[in-house]
């Protein structure tokens, strides 16, 4: 292609638009299934909009076979042609749009409790940002609460931890929180750099009830592993009365970063894991909400995050003292959110890795 955008000279239509996201979805997840998912479509008909591509540009893009997919030599050459293009197109949609009054509409959403002021806010503050004519009504609750006013439509979307129940809702992970522990000054633990889930065997735990959200599982499972649970030696409503109960002695305690960030009570201490555990963060909505600022939000996100990576999971850690490194994702160069309040970092708008 001589460093040429591949459709110099012959103009780009909505169809090549169509085809470049469709070539992008298969570049990122290396998978025609996973990007079919992505993409809210079908696996036959990606496989036949790439095809359409390939034909168009008159070469291969893809080599594939049943175990793997990989990019041809001009695939690598288009994938950052491609994101430039869909760049541009998104920014000219987003300026004809608010030229032509289409971004004045109104959207509510709620945050997680667990998320504290974090990737959500920083989200959403851009959000507003980008699109001042639109109304964002914001709200703050546990998943449990988030997933009815979903249902109930009493919000558009919400941010939640996975896992959620229904096949009438669709549940999209943008982010992973790290965990960390909550000790007693003078326990044993307080003065550690940082413990493993093998330092945790037999110390009491102080949690929350579990129908009150899906960190429940998630943030136990990443930390015990799955189906290995501690007994619960006291339930407490929230993270605050949470840590209240472990500078009392309760026990110990597990919260995601953010939270810690936000919670400081004297006479308990926190500590990271030596190799990070982290519990995914997703927004929620009804997938027949047809709330064309929802789906305005919806896309932001995608595009100011890109697709989200966990690191590796501590399975086994109980048992074997130790976990396996997790990478994770090194995110864009600008416009960072801290580590201290999320692994997932921002991208510019309309960009992806």
């Amino acid at each position: 292609m001589n460093g040429q955008t591949p459709f110099e000279g012959e103009g780009i239509t909505a169809g090549d638009l169509r085809s470049l996201r469709y070539f992008l979805a298969v570049a990122d997840e290396l998978s025609f299934g996973r990007a079919a998912v992505r993409l809210h479509m079908t696996q036959p008909g990606l496989s036949q909009g790439i095809k359409a591509l390939e034909r168009r540009l008159g070469m291969p893009l893809f080599e594939r076979d049943r175990q793997s997919v990989a990019l041809t030599a001009a695939g690598r050459v288009l994938e950052p042609k491609a994101r430039q293009l869909l760049a541009h197109a998104e920014e000219f949609d987003r300026f004809a749009g608010v030229l032509a009054g289409r971004h004045n509409g109104r959207l509510t959403l709620s945050f997680s409790r667990s998320g504290g002021i974090g990737l959500p806010t920083e989200l959403t503050r851009r959000f507003r940002e980008q699109y001042p004519h639109m109304t964002v009504e914001t709200a703050t609750g546990h998943t449990h609460a988030n997933v009815e006013g979903i249902r109930m439509r009493t919000i558009d979307v919400g941010f939640v931890r996975p896992p959620i129940d229904g096949d009438d809702l669709q549940c999209s992970v943008i982010a992973y929180d790290r965990v960390v522990v909550a000790v007693p000054v003078g326990h044993p633990l307080a003065d550690r750099p940082g413990v493993t889930p093998a330092d945790l065997v037999g110390e009491p735990l102080v949690f929350f009830p579990r129908e009150r959200s899906g960190l429940w599982e998630s943030m136990l499972g990443a930390v015990y592993g799955q189906g290995a649970a501690p007994e619960i030696s006291r339930l407490e409503p929230d993270e605050a009365h949470m840590l209240a109960a472990v500078a009392q002695g309760a026990g110990i305690t597990l919260v995601t970063e953010p939270s810690a960030a936000l919670l400081a009570v004297p006479g308990a201490v926190f500590r990271p894991f030596t190799v990070p555990v982290a519990v995914p963060m997703a927004l929620a909505w009804r997938k027949d909400n047809a709330n064309a600022a929802l789906h305005t939000f919806v896309s932001f996100v995608h595009g100011a995050v890109g697709p989200a990576v966990p690191p590796s999971p501590a399975a086994d850690a109980v048992a074997a003292g130790r976990g396996r490194d997790g990478q994770p994702s090194d995110g864009a160069t600008v416009s960072r959110i801290p580590r201290s309040q999320a692994i997932r970092e921002l991208r510019p708008t309309g960009t992806r890795r």
